[in-house]
């Protein structure tokens, strides 16, 4: 995955600076904030459980204001946890609704029905600003690499080192906030966390004549 081509960009992985890559051990509170759910450390894996119908919220705690970051882990469900695999980024935490506010997120196997896609959302304008589904399906238990960021709006998941869903975001294009994990009612088990800030090039794009 030296290169991730998406819709007139490519991002040049061994280019992109490593913000992140820390083993995971009893001080990994020093990096990452409990915002919701539970989590812990178990064996170098972070383990993320939410029981109730909504997300667990993990937070690398340095933020990222107008830089352009990505994410790249191994992770998996907990059975008989099945569903949403989920990365958040760009997101921020809503005080007043001691929830998530702004936040863009990817999954698999979410959204009810075992949907994979990426997610917008801004306070004041509402959930599903923008929505791009895939038919990728995750088979539950089973231990991915799972890469995910946006540039400027423009966002993108991965899986295995392949482009599974990508979302050009015009309407809230959220540069700011956190990235990090959200399990909703779900188990999840990440290590092998890597965090870096994309570099990349605009690539436009256009056909060959076929005949």
């Amino acid at each position: 995955m030296n290169k991730i081509k998406l819709v007139n960009k490519i991002i040049d992985v061994d280019k992109s600076k490593i913000v992140y890559d820390k083993p995971l051990d009893d001080n990994w509170q020093d990096d990452w904030q409990v915002m919701a759910g539970e989590w812990s450390v178990e064996n170098g894996c972070l383990v993320g459980v939410e029981r109730g119908n909504k997300g667990g919220v993990l937070f690398f705690k340095q933020r990222f204001d107008g830089v352009n970051v990505m994410l790249t882990c191994k992770i998996s469900t907990i059975l008989p946890a099945t569903r949403d695999v989920n990365g958040i980024f760009c997101a921020e935490w809503d005080d007043k609704t001691d929830y998530l506010g702004d936040y863009y997120v990817c999954g698999l196997n979410g959204w009810y029905d075992d949907k994979a896609g990426i997610e917008g959302c801004k306070v004041g304008v509402g959930d599903f600003c923008g929505m791009s589904e895939t038919s990728y399906k995750y088979k539950a238990g089973d231990e991915i690499e799972f890469t995910f960021g946006a540039i400027d709006g423009h966002c993108f998941m991965l899986v295995d080192g392949k482009l599974v869903a990508e979302h050009l975001d015009g309407i809230l294009k959220l540069n700011k906030g956190h990235i990090g994990f959200s399990p909703y009612c779900t188990m999840l088990k990440i290590h092998d966390i890597v965090i870096r800030e994309i570099s990349y090039v605009n690539n436009q794009q256009h056909y060959e004549p076929e005949f």
